[in-house]
């Protein structure tokens, strides 16, 4: 068990680490063991090294990499900020909420902007990843690692399609379950989801890391990326706007259960939702500047 914890912990440190030292710090571990404390020094260590890399090791990564980073980080911070943008739709959905979202207010107009943005970002993921997906089918037959991220996205892809068919069947069925047995339904399919969407922008990196692209192409995926950052930061600051003007205009409602089981309340959900927008929409941002600088150095 240590030894895994010790493998993941190596795969946490930089690209340029990876290769300029992955070798050397696997042997080492290999060598002296996996201890607890050692893995947390690998820990601390990769820590270290996003925080504050050495300049003439991050250099040893070309721009090529440098856009297939950037480009793959942001796939991973929209699948997370997608569970949170779920969770707002499950938050503010029924009739008390639809009434002032469907007002002309700045609470409809801040609803209206959320969706909108949601739909520009899903759209720029799509049509950023549609000619790197190609080009993963396309050379999947000769290179073994692009076959391998292709099956995993595919596996992760029926997975989820299969767990979301089954949900669908079983709320046409209306079984009398209680709440909290509908919370936990619905709580197994969105961890599902998550773990099959965490498994897709994994295989995504390992999938642009194994295929050979034109430049053009990973151009154009950086500024997709940049489009979804920016769709990203848009719908936490309009976020911002929503819980703001519902706990000013609304309080009685900000304050109602919200929850399956009564907690937390409307408020206290979104400033959560909020909070993890935030958190990922800053690694994302940084993540497509760097795409975009390595796309137009």
């Amino acid at each position: 068990m240590s030894a895994r914890f010790a493998r993941l912990a190596l795969a946490l440190y930089p690209l340029a680490y990876r290769r300029r030292y992955g070798e050397e710090m696997a042997a080492l571990v290999e060598d002296e063991g996996a201890s607890p404390r050692a893995v947390a020094d690998l820990a601390r260590g990769a820590l270290r090294a996003h925080v504050r890399p050495e300049p003439a090791v991050a250099a040893t990564v070309g721009r090529d990499d440098r856009v297939r980073l950037g480009v793959s980080a942001v796939l991973l911070c929209w699948v997370l900020f997608t569970l949170a943008g779920l969770a707002l739709y499950k938050t503010t959905e029924g009739r008390s909420f639809e009434g002032l979202g469907g007002a002309p207010g700045l609470l409809g107009v801040a609803r209206l902007g959320i969706e909108i943005l949601a739909a520009l970002g899903s759209a720029a993921v799509v049509v950023g990843a549609a000619p790197l997906v190609l080009a993963a089918l396309r050379q999947a037959r000769s290179r073994p690692t692009a076959r391998g991220a292709v099956l995993l996205a595919g596996g992760c892809v029926a997975t989820f399609v299969g767990a979301t068919a089954a949900l669908v069947v079983l709320a046409a069925a209306k079984p009398d379950f209680s709440s909290g047995v509908e919370a936990l339904v619905l709580a197994a399919w969105i961890l599902l989801a998550a773990a099959c969407g965490i498994g897709c922008a994994l295989a995504a990196r390992r999938g642009l890391f194994a295929i050979a692209v034109p430049r053009r192409t990973l151009a154009f995926a950086a500024a997709c990326a940049a489009v979804v950052a920016a769709a990203m930061a848009g719908i936490a600051l309009l976020t911002l706007v929503y819980l703001v003007d519902l706990v000013v205009g609304a309080p009685g409602l900000a304050s109602s259960p919200n929850g399956p089981l009564g907690e937390p309340n409307a408020r206290h959900s979104l400033l959560l939702q909020l909070a993890v927008m935030v958190a990922v929409a800053i690694p994302a941002t940084l993540s497509a500047r760097r795409a975009w600088g390595g796309a137009h150095p």
